[in-house]
């Protein structure tokens, strides 16, 4: 990092508030609409959408881990409490006595199928249906700058690892 701040100008300051609120609103509404018509919350619904992308519906928990972007404590605990409502379980690893797999439940699937019409109508509303094919090309290639930058904490993904 530099030694002297560079300052954001007033456009600067107003666009990553901007961004900032619209983050905001975005997570509120994916979040209440899941709450709503699942009863699953955000990050459930992340852990079941990959594990019922994954084959056999199972992941080793380092593999999630890592897909999700999440430190290895916050997916243990967040496995540990879905594993209590019966979204998903829990099991040694075949042939690694140390890894651990996760699996999604029959409960799991449901309550994803059932979210998932609700879920990608409002992801439709809130980000999709006013965006010009233009505008979504321009921001496609921004977030991809974004994803790119590793001059930064953090941009090498989770320091603690998921190993």
């Amino acid at each position: 990092m530099n030694e002297e701040p560079r300052w954001l100008t007033d456009d600067e300051q107003s666009l990553w508030r901007l961004m900032l609120a619209a983050q905001r609103k975005l997570d509120r509404v994916i979040d209440e609409t899941l709450q709503r018509g699942s009863e699953l919350s955000m990050s459930e619904f992340s852990v079941l959408v990959s594990l019922s992308e994954a084959e056999d519906g199972s992941l080793r928990l380092r593999d999630l881990c890592n897909g999700l972007d999440w430190d290895r404590s916050r997916t243990s605990h967040q496995i540990t409490r879905m594993e209590r409502r019966g979204l998903v379980v829990k099991n040694r690893s075949e042939g690694d006595a140390r890894g651990v797999m996760v699996g999604i439940t029959e409960d799991g699937m449901r309550r994803l199928q059932l979210a998932a019409p609700e879920h990608v109508e409002s992801v439709r509303r809130v980000a999709f249906d006013h965006m010009t094919g233009e505008q979504e090309s321009a921001l496609r290639t921004y977030l991809e700058g974004v994803l790119a930058a590793d001059n930064v904490p953090g941009a090498h993904g989770r320091s603690s690892g998921c190993s």
